[in-house]
């Protein structure tokens, strides 16, 4: 379900906002709700790297926090060049979450 709110928007991101939205002929809360969603994806991904960073999560938990496939989640790891401190423990129990 759709909820309505009220937000204070810079000037300066407006305008992108606005630019945006004639470039792709849409609405401009066509753009935001896309603006938004996009921004959420990332917000989730980056807690999920630091919960598997922090060792919080394993790497099948933070995948699932960050709402993406555990392998699309390792080549994230892989792509920042991030240690994955991944010991057989953590596989057993990713296996398990798997089931």
């Amino acid at each position: 379900m759709e909820e309505t709110i009220s937000v204070r928007i810079p000037k300066e991101d407006l305008k992108m906002i606005e630019e945006a939205s004639k470039f792709v002929k849409r609405k401009r809360s066509d753009v935001l709700r896309q603006i938004v969603e996009l921004g959420v994806k990332q917000v989730m991904l980056e807690i999920a790297i630091e919960k598997f960073q922090k060792n919080e999560a394993t790497a099948s938990k933070a995948a699932s926090i960050a709402g993406i496939p555990l392998t699309l989640f390792l080549d994230v790891l892989v792509e920042r060049k991030m240690d994955f401190h991944y010991t057989k423990e953590d596989l057993r129990k990713d296996f398990e979450d798997l089931l």
